[in-house]
């Protein structure tokens, strides 16, 4: 039974892992679109007033 409990722990740390770095990588892309719908939006703001 010891061996399987180890097996299982190690798979739950696995996807742990997993879950986190796709999270983290979530988080990175999002945190891209924002900046580029920003500056996507100052553009247009640029634009604008320039017109």
């Amino acid at each position: 039974m010891g061996e399987r409990a180890a097996a299982f722990e190690h798979t739950n740390a696995v996807a742990r892992e997993t879950a986190d770095d796709e999270r983290r990588r979530r988080e990175e892309k999002s945190e891209r679109l924002r900046k580029l719908r920003l500056a996507a939006e100052q553009g247009d703001k640029s634009k604008c007033s320039a017109g």
